[in-house]
């Protein structure tokens, strides 16, 4: 009996040990990984304004997005402005086809000039394949002034956009939250008057 109960205590003080360790290591670190993350929103940005940078750098980064982004908030909408063409980006988002899922699309009057997922956990190699940067590409140029479709035809008009084979819930998804997205910025840019 009382090997028994000094294995438990042994196994309590062992855990005891090994969850204050992960507490602070979790607590060290937490204002790294959240500084990381705001790098890579800033690289985000600047990447959708076709702006040029240092990678690698992440002073660099940082400085010319003071530089060169201004951030505004207005009617539930972030919006971001760059100083040196005038151009305006917007962050939206919405309910894919299984999480949520957030963009950043700059717009110049109703075309797209740059297009991120930032954010989406769609299935892998179907909907997810919205992340990667072929599909993404094919955003650039297309007038949203009466919003985007999806079309499966694989050959999408200039206000169309081609539909992941397998994904047809992702791309609905997409072409939802897009057209609510712009629809909501057109509506605050034409507030601004």
């Amino acid at each position: 009996m009382n090997s028994r109960a000094w294995m438990i205590g042994l196994l309590l003080i062992m855990s005891l040990i090994c969850s204050s360790a992960l507490a602070l290591v979790n607590y060290k670190i937490a204002p790294i990984i959240r500084r990381n993350q705001e790098i890579a929103s800033m690289k985000t940005v600047l990447d959708v304004f076709g702006l040029p940078y240092d990678r690698t750098d992440s002073g660099s980064v940082e400085s010319e997005y003071r530089k060169s982004i201004e951030v505004q908030e207005e009617q539930g909408l972030t919006l971001f402005h760059d100083r040196g063409s005038g151009a305006v980006a917007v962050s939206i988002g919405g309910s894919g086809f299984q999480a949520h899922i957030q963009l950043i699309v700059a717009i110049d009057r109703d075309i797209i000039r740059g297009f991120r997922v930032v954010e989406q956990t769609e299935t892998p190699g179907l909907g997810g394949r919205i992340g990667e940067a072929a599909f993404q590409k094919q955003f650039i140029g297309k007038t949203i002034a009466r919003g985007i479709r999806m079309t499966k035809s694989g050959n999408a008009g200039p206000d169309e956009f081609d539909a992941i084979t397998g994904a047809t819930g992702t791309s609905k998804a997409l072409e939802k939250i897009l057209n609510s997205g712009f629809n909501r910025f057109f509506a605050v840019m034409k507030s601004r008057g």
